[in-house]
């Protein structure tokens, strides 16, 4: 507790008697009794060899449980393993080098560090600094481009995350930065370290090429981003098919089985492969099975009809199913074959949740795609 406040009363032996109150303030000063605490006792350091003087290494994270006056500025040294002076630690705890590094010179640091506070007298705490030395980077990372298609109902995209961008490098060490093209980072951004994408703002329907660069501090590699955002209107959904796909992640489909699925369906129907895309990506019941729902077009963004390309679909199923190597539960566009209305009256209609845009990102596919419900009712 570090202060409190009294009120105090005096009386008199009166008859009646008197009486008058006053206050009294105590503070409670610190006395500096706790020493400042390293955030872990032993620190383990990698470094490749060759960085630049002055390249930090590590920050150390300290604490006081001491008021402000008995704490910080902290006051670091390290007493020994640093008979060289290879290394110096900044009154703000970050330690850097001071020389140049190599390995066949000396390949291992172990450091002694001391931190004080500032009290009086002041307390300190000591860690270790393990510092591990190995040959620079020798490979280049290597990044894949990567082909996004979003589904926007309506004109623009709200935007969101994207998709991830992949980059790898042989040097296991190798500590990977993402960064975007300047000229794109107020419509686009990506995470330094992870590589996530995201698009800022709302994006009108149309093509947009982003170049993204990963670097290992030493080498830099590039790669094209190709974003494809596609208007999906209430016509469109009227004509779309849903393919039903047993035990298959939305993730597995996009990587292993979307490509050769949409080149056998353009044999199949005698599309271009293009004219087949994919409006919605979702689990469906049980959710280990995916819901895939299509729209298929023809030249001049007509529709073929509806009856041929379902016979033509499910009359080659056994086909598809030999090709991909999953099987297919159903293939339906009119749920009303379901129902028993009377008189046959039944409308059906597809609709979507662009308030629940799911994200499927693969390596080189990414597919950002609305949440689709389809509904169907017997009319009077």
């Amino acid at each position: 507790i570090s202060g409190y406040t009294l009120t105090v009363q005096a009386s008199d032996n009166g008859s009646p008697p008197k009486l008058n109150t006053t206050t009294v303030n105590i503070d409670v000063s610190d006395v500096n009794d706790n020493p400042p605490v390293f955030s872990k006792g032993n620190y383990s350091v990698i470094i490749q060899e060759n960085k630049p003087i002055g390249f930090s290494v590590l920050q150390l994270v300290v604490t006081d449980r001491d008021s402000s006056h008995n704490g910080p500025p902290f006051l670091f040294t390290i007493l020994t393993g640093n008979e060289e002076r290879t290394f110096q630690i900044t009154q703000q705890g970050v330690l850097t080098t001071s020389a140049a590094l190599n390995r066949k010179v000396r390949d291992h640091y172990l450091l002694h560090v001391k931190v004080s506070d500032n009290g009086k007298p002041p307390l300190s705490s000591l860690t270790y600094i393990d510092i591990r030395v190995i040959e620079e980077s020798i490979y280049s990372p290597a990044i894949l481009p990567l082909e996004i298609f979003i589904t926007a109902f309506g004109e623009e995209y709200s935007g969101g995350v994207i998709g991830k961008i992949h980059a790898t490098d042989q040097d296991v060490y190798d500590t990977l930065t993402y960064s975007l093209d300047p000229k794109m980072e107020s419509l686009f951004s990506v995470s330094s370290t992870g590589g996530k994408l995201i698009a800022h703002k709302r994006l009108d329907v149309g093509q947009y090429l982003l170049n993204v660069t990963v670097t290992d501090g030493k080498f830099t590699a590039a790669a094209d981003i190709t974003v494809h955002i596609r208007q999906i209107t209430q016509e469109v959904l009227n004509h779309s098919i849903t393919i039903r796909f047993a035990n298959l992640s939305p993730e597995e489909f996009i990587g292993d089985y979307w490509r050769n699925f949409q080149r056998a369906l353009r044999n199949i129907l005698g599309v271009r492969r293009n004219d087949i895309q994919i409006v919605s990506l979702q689990p469906s019941d049980p959710p280990s099975n995916l819901d895939v729902l299509l729209n298929i077009e023809k030249s001049g963004s007509s529709h073929h009809p509806m009856r041929i390309l379902l016979h033509k679909i499910n009359s080659s199923v056994p086909d598809l199913e030999e090709i991909l190597g999953v099987r297919i539960i159903d293939v339906f566009h009119k749920l009303c074959a379901g129902l028993d209305c009377p008189l046959k009256f039944c409308e059906e209609k597809v609709t979507v949740d662009e308030n629940i845009m799911s994200t499927h990102s693969t390596a080189r596919l990414s597919f950002v795609t609305p949440r689709h419900h389809r509904t169907a009712v017997c009319l009077c």
